[in-house]
């Protein structure tokens, strides 16, 4: 059945600016836009949006969600809960995201994670694949990734992972500082999975060894990573410096000052992204392996006090940023779409509006907040958060 979502403002990555419109679906594939004024085709199902902005479903590129939390034997229980969780919030697509731990816990993680993802089927965002944060991190930038799981990098460790990941593994995050890295950066780089640059406390020169053996992104830039200073750039300076860099970070005003936020929109244009950085405890006294999790009510922090994820989906991660005057709407929408899209080599299936992509798809009222969304055509189920 042909479906036409009418009655909109298209938000279209690839568009200068916005436009009125209708776009017409069919098995689950975008097939055009129309004119507000074209008629309407023989044989569909009309769905009026009342005028609301119809935009490519979000992909997150960092979400831990419950996943985390779950033994790796029950990853498929925790990918359910975050694929629904997300889609709530207008996320199609996203990468699991794992935390340093144990190489032989990592490895039996990602074999179970690679299993569900392939298998995964149901409601809600369809996992992509698998994003490793940690466990090749410097140990003095860790943030609250587990002690116990940090650890020097090693090539046998990532022919073991890379072969348990069966082709789900999408993006690494490691320190180029780590004894190993830059030979691992360089592997990743072959094999086409993304090798992004965090938890470090490397020069400026170590982050251009990185960028030569092929690193492309930062992760959540400001968090968990040496600071800006005028003589000592360091990761932050060498993210917003280096054209070959792109980044992402996390725009819910605690992890990083939106005056930050508004200087790196500036500065690196269409290479920002956002992300979540999100997680859905279970059980925060048990947190994920470094000590219990209290919820201050923006974050999720340590005993201690130190930041240890958020509680932010992405539709409120362009809110703000729209808000903050970090980017345009379009822009924002942008970075959650389209620009992950490019990152992963995805952007003629998912992040777009283009003729033949996947019907992944965000209704938004005027607050951004998202209040429909559909996963390959097919409109997801509202819950209660």
């Amino acid at each position: 059945m042909r479906k036409l979502l009418r009655n909109c403002v298209l938000f279209d990555p690839e568009a200068p600016a916005p436009r009125p419109g209708s776009l017409l679906i069919e098995h689950g594939r975008i097939v055009e836009a129309l004119a507000p004024d074209a008629p309407i085709p023989d044989e569909v199902e009309v769905l009026d949006l009342d005028g609301r902005i119809l935009a490519p479903g979000f992909i997150d590129l960092h979400f831990h969600g419950a996943t985390i939390f779950h033994d790796a034997s029950s990853s498929e229980a925790g990918l359910r809960h975050d694929a629904i969780a997300s889609a709530r919030h207008g996320t199609t697509a996203f990468l699991t995201t794992t935390v340093a731990e144990s190489r032989p816990g990592l490895l039996t993680r990602v074999e179970h994670l690679a299993s569900s993802i392939g298998s995964f089927a149901g409601d809600g965002a369809i996992p992509l694949g698998i994003h490793l944060e940690g466990p090749w991190i410097n140990a003095d930038a860790a943030g609250a990734q587990p002690d116990a799981g940090i650890r020097p990098a090693e090539r046998s460790e990532l022919a073991d992972l890379l072969g348990a990941a069966s082709g789900s593994l999408r993006m690494v995050t490691l320190a180029p500082e780590v004894e190993g890295a830059l030979g691992l950066i360089e592997a990743l780089a072959a094999r086409d999975i993304v090798p992004a640059l965090g938890h470090s406390l490397a020069s400026s020169e170590q982050v251009d060894d990185a960028v030569a053996r092929g690193a492309r992104h930062v992760t959540h830039l400001f968090n968990a990573m040496g600071p800006l200073h005028h003589r000592m750039p360091g990761l932050a300076g060498a993210a917003l410096s280096e054209e070959r860099l792109t980044c992402d970070l996390i725009c819910d005003g605690c992890h990083v000052d939106p005056r930050m936020t508004r200087l790196v929109g500036r500065v690196k244009g269409d290479g920002l992204m956002l992300i979540s950085d999100r997680i859905d405890p279970p059980d925060p006294a048990r947190g994920f392996g470094s000590g219990g999790l209290t919820d201050d009510g923006a974050a999720w922090r340590l005993a201690d006090g130190r930041l240890a994820a958020s509680r932010l989906h992405l539709d409120q991660a362009i809110a703000n940023a729209v808000d903050w005057g970090v980017m345009t709407h379009l822009q924002a929408v942008a970075a959650c779409t389209l620009r992950p899209a490019l990152l992963l080599g995805i952007e003629s299936e998912r992040g777009t509006l283009r003729n033949g992509a996947r019907a992944d798809l965000t209704a938004l009222d005027g607050t951004g907040t998202a209040v429909r969304t559909w996963v390959g055509g097919v409109e997801q189920p509202r819950y209660a958060d």
